[in-house]
């Protein structure tokens, strides 16, 4: 007998693609999006596209097959009504603002296998509460549970949440890392800090607290 789960699974509208590689543009813009749907993703496409979803608000759940490595720039920017995202263990990418206006998500998890997040992936998620990284990732880490995805090597926070603690092992806050995170209300940046990436606080409507210490000496543009 087959599970809840996987009676879900098949339940969903399977996506016709004719190039199996690469999940294209399927819907123009928010007008020819159904008022709510969920989606599963044919199990041979390897990318999903630039911008195959964008503004898509209907969108609950999508199924995202083993076969997937990129997820493309802006593929689901500003799908508000998505409300989780499992990515599978084959994605090794995922790119500029991919995620971006999400405002539905409420927890993520990166897997071992992503070696490369762009800029502003996860900015605008404003539901955001929960951000892990996979132990065994070589690039990544959310070490010391927190609660945002931290450049290994560089010690950059590169994207945050609303409960997101800023560690003194961080030397840098990164490009949209808390971009849109209405929710944030007060930060005191640690002494190890010394630089604040491009928009690193744009939006951040909710922020009535920042301290920022004399070891900053390089702030980006459009950062508050």
């Amino acid at each position: 007998m087959a599970s809840k789960e996987q009676e879900f699974i098949d339940s969903l509208p399977l996506i016709k693609v004719a190039n199996k590689n690469k999940l294209e543009e399927i819907f123009a813009g928010m007008a020819e999006c159904p008022a709510k749907f969920a989606v599963k993703i044919p199990n041979l496409v390897k990318e999903i596209s630039c911008s195959a979803f964008e503004g898509c608000t209907g969108l609950t759940s999508i199924i995202i097959p083993k076969s997937v490595k990129v997820i493309g720039e802006a593929a689901f920017k500003g799908c508000m009504g998505l409300t989780s995202i499992t990515f599978p263990g084959s994605v090794t990418k995922i790119e500029f603002e991919a995620f971006e206006g999400c405002t539905g998500l409420t927890s993520i998890t990166i897997p071992d296998s992503v070696a490369e997040i762009g800029n502003c992936a996860f900015a605008g998620c404003t539901g955001l509460t929960s951000i892990v990284v996979a132990e065994g990732n070589k690039v990544y880490d959310s070490r010391n549970g927190c609660n945002a995805i931290l450049e290994t090597a560089t010690n950059t926070l590169i994207d945050g949440c609303k409960n997101s603690v800023f560690l003194d092992s961080v030397t840098k806050i990164g490009w949209c890392a808390f971009k849109g995170c209405t929710g944030l209300t007060s930060v005191v940046i640690p002494d190890s800090v010394t630089e604040i990436g491009n928009s690193a606080f744009e939006g951040c409507t909710g922020l009535t607290s920042i301290v920022i210490p004399d070891s900053v000496t390089d702030i980006g543009g459009a950062r508050f």
